[in-house]
This record gives structure tokens, sequence and C-alpha cells, in this order.
């Protein structure tokens, strides 16, 4: 980070969040080995080795800033009051790509794999398709590429659809946006209330969602891939926030070197990190190029086995979907 976010961050865990200094170590250096452990993925060993400590010194160091990271998360990820959630963005309302199509968004959400490390006996259950031990994290994040909520209670092996289940089982202030609002989704996700799904491939039709699709392919061939064009470059915010975090912090996609209670831990700090840099309005590179999550070249052919929902709740965001595809 800057070295302005840098003496930003120390001095706001100094005076809100309880970081303090101790005989031989300041906040500034404490804050700096935490920040080469998460940002590079280095060893303590190493870590002490750069700073002339002993491994039991940044052990201890690390802990104590995780700890004030962790505060300091709990008030940078907030989600949204219902009465935010009904003021909408002037820079949304000046994107004439989704404006006035995508007037009741309020966020994109997604999922995405952080290496974790756990017991022979567990790799079965958080094994990922991408063929390493992982947490599949859920997140919602806004336009400005904040993070609003987080979900990262779920093994690697689980789909999508039911990381979404165990969080709304799980949390029971799981941030579902008002009736006439919804957060945008990817297919693999149902088209349900509150969730506006893409129109998905059938077995006797490819409906294309991905934006790489329509950059070497040819212009939305009717109302289906007219509609998934826009909505798929709206939800890509969501990929853009993953993708800037996990670029920056090093520690979320290199070998883990902490047990899954510890990494759990970080991930929510980083989360916190990352809101911090974003609204501080920092000068961060990160949040200026383009970084987008890989996606699976089997997503969009394995799309077609998901139902739609049968239910009015389906029908609702179905009839919502068919409204904006029609507008444009």
């Amino acid at each position: 980070m800057s070295f302005a976010a840098f003496t930003g961050l120390c001095t706001i865990l100094k005076e809100n969040y309880g970081l303090q200094p101790s005989m031989n170590v300041s906040v500034e250096e404490s804050t700096a080995m935490f920040l080469r452990v998460c940002g590079h993925n280095e060893a303590q060993r190493d870590v002490g080795l750069r700073f002339g400590r002993n491994q039991e010194t940044v052990k201890r160091k690390f802990g104590e800033v995780l700890q004030a990271i962790e505060l300091l998360a709990a008030d940078y990820i907030k989600t949204p009051t219902t009465q935010q959630l009904h003021r909408i963005p002037q820079r949304q309302q000046a994107d004439r790509r989704y404006w006035p199509y995508f007037s009741a968004f309020v966020g994109a959400m997604d999922e995405t794999h952080v290496c974790v490390k756990v017991k022979p006996e567990l790799q079965v259950m958080y094994w990922n398709r991408h063929d390493y031990a992982s947490i599949n994290v859920m997140a919602i994040c806004d336009m400005n590429m904040l993070f609003t909520y987080i979900w990262n209670g779920a093994p690697g092996s689980c789909h999508d659809t039911a990381v979404l289940s165990l969080a709304q089982i799980g949390d029971s202030e799981f941030p579902l946006p008002p009736t006439d609002k919804y957060y945008v989704v990817d297919s693999w996700y149902p088209n349900k209330q509150g969730f506006l799904a893409p129109y998905r491939s059938t077995r006797n039709k490819v409906v294309r969602y991905h934006m790489s699709l329509f950059y070497i392919g040819p212009p939305p061939r009717d109302k289906e891939e007219l509609f998934n064009r826009p909505h798929a470059s709206l939800r890509s915010i969501i990929e853009r926030t993953f993708g800037a975090w996990k670029k920056k912090w090093r520690i979320l996609t290199d070998f883990p070197r902490y047990d899954m209670d510890i990494q759990k831990r970080v991930i929510i700090a980083i989360m916190g990190l990352h809101n911090f840099i974003r609204v501080s309005n920092f000068t961060d590179a990160y949040f200026v190029e383009d970084f987008t999550e890989t996606q699976t070249e089997d997503q969009d052919n394995a799309s077609y086995e998901l139902d739609e929902a049968d239910n009015a709740d389906g029908q609702h965001m179905a009839n919502i979907r068919e409204t904006i595809a029609t507008m444009l």
C-alpha cells in the first residue's frame, strides 16, 4: 500500500482499535510485519530475519495486529440499511449501460476460493473443482468495489447455491435486499426473489453470457443475449473486486501457512483493509488495473442443469428479467 495509506492505517489502529507499541517494537513495525506476511505470504521466520526479530516476536505481533484489524474490518465492512439501499447512487444513474434498466440493482454477489490448510481426514470436504483445498468465500460488493457482506464458512467442495443456502440458514442477519431490489448473480444461482440471474443455456439452445464470448463472437443474437451482455458487465464488479483483493494479498492464493481458524480471521481482516484503502481514497494501482476472476470453461454448458424456481418467487424475478430484456 502507499506510504500515506500505511501511516493512516497505523494511526487509526493505535487510536481507535487498541494496537499499542511494546518496549522495543513500534506500532508501525508491528503493522509492517503483518503486511509482509499477508501481502507476500512470507513465512514468519523470513519476516523475522528481514526485521531483525525472533520468530516468537513476529508471531506475537502478527496476532496483535490481526486482532486490531478484525475490529477495523467490523467497522469498514458495513451492510447498507434499507434506507440506504433505496437511495440510488449518482454513479449508478450516470452509467447509461445500466440505467434505467437495472435501476433496482443494489450489489453483485459471487464466490471465490481461498486456499486453506486442513487435516488429511478433511481433505475430501475442502477439495474443490480446481484441485486444491479451499474455503468457498461468498461476498457482496457495491459499485464502488467495497465489500458489504462476507460469508466464509463453506468448504471448497460446496456448490455456489449450497453456499448461499448455508449463509441464509446460518446467519440470521443475512442481508436480503428489499422486495423491490436485487443482487445480480451469475448462472450458477437460481433466479429467485432478491437475486437476478442471467438467461441460461438449455439443452436445445446456447445462450452466451460471459463478456469474453461477446468480445470474440457476433453481437447479441436475441433478446436473451441482449440482456446477458449488460448483466455480465454489471456483475463483473464483484470479479474485479475479488481480483484486486487477491492480487494485493498473496496469502489468499499461495501455499497456506496457517490453520483454517487463523486463515478465516485473515480473510475478514484483509477484506477490511481492502475497504479501508478504498474509502480513504488513497492512490492504489490495484483498483485501477482490470482484474477479473477466471471463469471455468464448463460453466455455461453446465448451467442448464440448474432449474429455474417454479414458484411465485422465481416467477417474479423472471418477470423482472423479461421486462429489462424488452426495454433493452
